[in-house]
């Protein structure tokens, strides 16, 4: 049990509702992209603004539609952000008009999630990964056909193959998955990290080593 009384999961003090949440996310992408672009935004801003976190009002929906590039119909997100809300993947920040919103963050072992795997960590990043299947085709294949614990795997790879942590090359640990299939979500993987690198509260900046140009340049 944690301080608040809630029953914890793991020793990150995940609670059976935030494996919930995840899991939603984990199955929707267009959930999933807005929850990752609130959570990457919003710390952004914060940060930018010298504002106080706990004092923070949040995004609205209109502002949050503007870092989506209009992807998703105001009347649609407004859905969407309620029903993130019912879940607690995101909070209220903010009860005046305009709402505003600032993503949860997550962070829990893997093993306690059935569709990823029995080793790691899930949390934005691959949550992000999820939401590139909303406007990629390469990645909603790749799940559809290896599932959500190869993407998790695939995302992990890269990353350590950007650190410089591999012996073999990225496409030759996973012999089980077709090259082309692998090579087709690498730019999803980049923007991935491109965001993450640009989150101040992430601490970690790949851009030095992302690899496809125009990823980095966007």
């Amino acid at each position: 049990m944690d301080g608040l009384g809630r029953e914890t999961v793991d020793s990150l003090g995940t609670t059976l509702d935030d494996l919930v949440a995840i899991g939603r996310l984990l199955d929707s992408p267009r959930l999933a992209h807005i929850w990752f672009t609130l959570h990457v935004e919003g710390n952004i801003v914060v940060e930018e603004t010298d504002s106080n976190r706990f004092m923070w009002n949040g995004l609205t929906v209109s502002e949050l539609s503007e870092y989506l590039a209009g992807e998703i119909p105001q009347s649609t997100l407004y859905s969407d952000m309620n029903e993130l809300e019912e879940i607690g993947a995101v909070w209220v920040e903010s009860d005046g008009q305009p709402t505003g919103y600032r993503a949860r963050f997550f962070q829990a072992e893997a093993e306690n999630i059935d569709k990823v795997g029995e080793s790691g960590l899930v949390g934005p990043q691959i949550i992000g990964l999820i939401g590139e299947a909303f406007t990629d085709d390469a990645v909603q294949k790749f799940v559809e056909t290896y599932g959500h614990s190869m993407l998790n795997d695939a995302l992990q790879v890269y990353i350590g193959s950007l650190l410089g942590d591999l012996n073999r090359s990225f496409v030759e640990m996973f012999p089980e998955v077709e090259t082309d299939d692998l090579e087709a979500i690498v730019p999803a993987i980049e923007r991935i990290l491109l965001e993450m690198s640009r989150d101040p509260r992430w601490g970690i900046d790949y851009r030095d080593s992302l690899s496809t140009p125009d990823v980095v340049e966007e």
